[in-house]
């Protein structure tokens, strides 16, 4: 059985999510719903992660999710494009990293599907990796269904998270 979506799903620009505390000219009425879904392009630079988690973090707040949710939201897409925007670009500084996060519905309940990709060179986990490289266990730690498909045209990582 896959996934079905009982609300009607709405995307919004990512500088709508910067601060949805913050009221819309022009606007009367009841606020909008808030959108049931973010996708965001993240070039290959670490400092475009902390803008990411931020974003992340405002847009399951507007669905009034659980912090306990939202911290585990933003840990696992966080270690996720982290991995792309660290990896899957070594010789250059053009690409992107893809992320998708949606509020679904699965066999009654509501779930956060995640989709992380990019389109670059897959890099193995070194044998030994020193103080780093847990970022795969970590979102495996609070994630369900954690997939990684790696190949010539890229890396795809997928989980879900509980939404209630």
């Amino acid at each position: 059985m896959g996934d079905t979506v009982d609300e009607q799903e709405r995307s919004v620009p990512l500088r709508t999510l910067a601060d949805p505390a913050r009221p819309r000219a022009g606007r009367a009425g009841p606020a909008p719903a808030p959108p049931t879904e973010l996708a965001l392009q993240v070039p290959p630079d670490p400092a475009q992660l902390a803008p990411l988690r931020r974003s992340v973090v405002a847009w399951a707040r507007a669905l009034d999710l659980t912090e306990e949710i939202v911290a585990d939201l933003q840990l696992a897409v966080g270690e996720a494009a982290a991995n792309g925007v660290e990896h899957a670009y070594p010789d250059t500084t053009s690409g992107l990293v893809e992320v998708t996060v949606r509020l679904r519905r699965r066999r009654g309940r509501r779930i956060i599907a995640v989709r992380v990709c990019d389109h670059g060179c897959w890099r193995p986990p070194p044998a030994d990796p020193g103080y780093r490289g847990r970022g795969i266990a970590m979102i495996r730690a609070v994630a369900h269904d954690v997939a990684i498909n790696a190949g010539a045209g890229g890396t795809e990582v997928t989980f879900s998270l509980p939404a209630s």
